[in-house]
């Protein structure tokens, strides 16, 4: 039997892209999956069901333990949209991008061009829905 107590997950806002995530309803889970620091998640829904999940995943790779990595944090994000084809088929996409300001000069990208981009590509592909309400 597991009696380990997990971790908890740090919900302290290390920056203002991580409070913005707060304020436009992103909530943060414990990541599993794709070996982040901490994950978040917001559904996306309208009248006539859930169209899709934005799921966005936080990274520190010095504080993940790889001391040649810099200390800096980076995000990356992704959806995945029913195809509702009764097969259960689904569609993943990525989109990685400057969260942060950079050394680079590279402009930053904003949360609201994330959900943006996740939109464009649910209504070209006829706007499956995840789950249609029945009413």
């Amino acid at each position: 039997m597991f009696t380990e107590e997990l971790p908890k997950i740090d919900k302290s806002f290390k920056n203002e892209f991580e409070k913005q995530l707060e304020a436009t309803g992103y909530r943060w889970f414990r990541d599993n999956w794709k070996n982040s620091i901490r994950g978040f998640q917001k559904k996306f829904t309208d009248e006539s069901g859930v169209k899709y999940f934005i799921t966005g995943f936080h990274y520190n790779h010095y504080k993940q333990g790889f001391p040649q990595a810099p200390d800096k944090d980076s995000y990356m994000f992704d959806v995945q949209i029913s195809l509702n084809d009764m097969k259960g088929t689904t569609l993943d996409f990525q989109y990685s991008a400057d969260f942060l300001p950079n050394p680079y000069g590279r402009e930053v990208t904003t949360l609201k061009d994330v959900e943006e981009y996740f939109e464009n590509i649910w209504v070209f592909l006829g706007k499956p829905y995840y789950e249609k309400y029945d009413y």
